[in-house]
């Protein structure tokens, strides 16, 4: 087994599930779509202390673009990457059953972001960095997300910290785990010690302003607790 077995695993996992998702049907790949659209973490946490009024955003693991449409007002635009076709294909009925037509959708293969340098004030994820449960390629993201961002622009996400009840597999931090089978909550990644990321992020990448926010887990997840994570490139 070895990273791109992982990344076949993942793509086809999410071009399944995404087949099953319409505008009456939103629960497939996201999960409790409404429920977390309306948890209020996401408003308080996801872009704190900054003004995106003018700014551009990417969102890495888009999905159906569930939160290109919830945040669309507080940008100039987001664009979205994602590494299956069929989430691409349902988010772009989804911005336009939202009145939402000026997002450009990228499809990636996992790991790279097929974007030019410096081009977006702000990255952000969600629900989408956890599922990862190989720390090489979660590495191989979070230097690309540098690699895209302008000057001083934002790294902003949130993932799930200090592990799951323990018959929930789960991979601790530095794990490859290259043969696992499921994804999506299946076989997550819990952060054991938040130092882990403090190292990836700053002393590894060279972000700066690191901030963080520890707070209750989002509907339908089972980690302990949830990281809200604010970086500038």
């Amino acid at each position: 087994m070895n990273e791109q077995t992982y990344l076949n695993m993942q793509k086809t996992y999410y071009e399944n599930h995404a087949q099953a998702w319409s505008l009456q049907n939103r629960d497939p790949v996201v999960g409790s779509y409404d429920l977390h659209n309306n948890w209020e973490d996401y408003n308080q946490y996801l872009f704190k202390n900054f003004d995106t009024t003018h700014l551009t955003a990417l969102e890495y693991g888009c999905g159906p673009g569930r939160n290109i449409i919830k945040f669309n007002n507080r940008f100039s635009r987001i664009d979205g990457v994602d590494i299956a076709q069929n989430n691409l294909e349902k988010a772009r009925i989804n911005l336009s059953a939202n009145n939402i037509n000026n997002s450009i959708l990228y499809l990636c293969d996992g790991k790279d972001i097929p974007v030019d340098d410096d081009s977006y004030d702000v990255v952000f994820s969600t629900i989408c960095l956890q599922h990862i449960a190989c720390y090489d390629i979660r590495f191989n993201i979070f230097s690309n997300i540098k690699r895209v961002l302008k000057p001083n622009g934002y790294f902003c996400f949130q993932m799930g910290l200090w592990g799951k009840p323990s018959h929930i597999n789960t991979a601790k931090y530095y794990e490859n785990a290259f043969d696992v089978t499921s994804t999506n909550g299946d076989h997550d990644v819990s952060i054991e010690n938040e130092d882990y990321l403090k190292d990836d992020l700053i002393t590894k990448l060279g972000f700066k302003n690191y901030q963080s926010d520890i707070r209750p887990t989002g509907p339908g997840d089972t980690h302990t607790n949830w990281i809200w994570v604010q970086v500038q490139k």
